[in-house]
């Protein structure tokens, strides 16, 4: 069924910027335990990518005959394009002197903005995938509201790395906030088939891993009380998943 033409419903958007604000607020409360927060954002972005956004993009491009193989290579593609992105960012903070406070924070200001380019993508996916179907467009916003608090998560961190936040850290968290709403309101003038959407949420997929397995798990890893974490990184990945079964059962 096709629901093109009807208005997405305001709620679905404002529903991830409110998600997104709570993890950034609960970063910004629990900096000092950033490895706890940095647990859970790691779980939040692989539930995202493996039991949202992949089967997703799999069903979308399904409908328009993509083979299965080629949506898989895109999140391949894209896993492989960011951590690539990720390298070059690593060897220019070798080259300004390793970690540095500014630097470091320069570096993280481009995550941050990646976050915020994705969150832009996620408020576009729910309004494609609203567009496509009513019950899909729910899903997609549960399970992009519940990792957008990991995102909220990811760009204080991201953004401050730890240290005292500052006025221009509250701004990218309040731009990651507002991108979803944006997204989402751009499709009422520009709309994708469902080919397109497919291949956008393979995309944010593969950058969802990249995240998660450069990035955090990595730090999770060196963390001395692994036993806490990996339960952690777990209950992240449950959120989504249960995320999906709620859905499921009201639609």
């Amino acid at each position: 069924m096709h629901f093109a033409n009807e208005p997405i419903p305001l709620l679905l958007l404002i529903v991830p910027v409110f998600a997104t604000l709570l993890g950034g607020l609960l970063a910004l409360q629990f900096r000092r335990s950033l490895a706890l927060l940095m647990a859970l954002g790691a779980g939040l972005l692989l539930g995202a990518a493996f039991l949202d956004l992949l089967p997703e993009a799999l069903s979308l491009g399904a409908l328009v005959e993509i083979r299965s193989a080629d949506i898989l290579a895109l999140v391949l593609i894209s896993f492989l394009l960011f951590w690539s992105i990720q390298s070059g960012l690593d060897g220019l903070a070798a080259r300004w002197g390793g970690g540095s406070g500014s630097s470091g924070r320069t570096l993280g200001k481009i995550g941050g903005g990646m976050l915020i380019f994705h969150s832009l993508r996620d408020g576009m996916a729910i309004g494609l995938s609203y567009a496509a179907s009513h019950p899909a467009g729910y899903a997609v916003a549960v399970g992009i509201a519940a990792h957008d608090i990991g995102d909220g998560m990811n760009t204080v961190i991201l953004t401050t790395g730890g240290d005292q936040p500052r006025l221009s850290d509250y701004l990218f968290l309040a731009a990651d906030c507002l991108a979803p709403l944006a997204g989402g309101l751009l499709t009422v003038w520009w709309t994708f088939s469902s080919g397109s959407s497919a291949m956008l949420l393979a995309v944010a997929s593969g950058f969802f891993l990249q995240m998660a397995t450069s990035d955090f798990l990595p730090e999770v890893r060196q963390h001395k009380g692994l036993r806490y974490m990996l339960p952690t990184v777990l209950s992240g990945s449950a959120l989504i998943y249960v995320a999906n079964l709620l859905v499921d059962r009201f639609h």
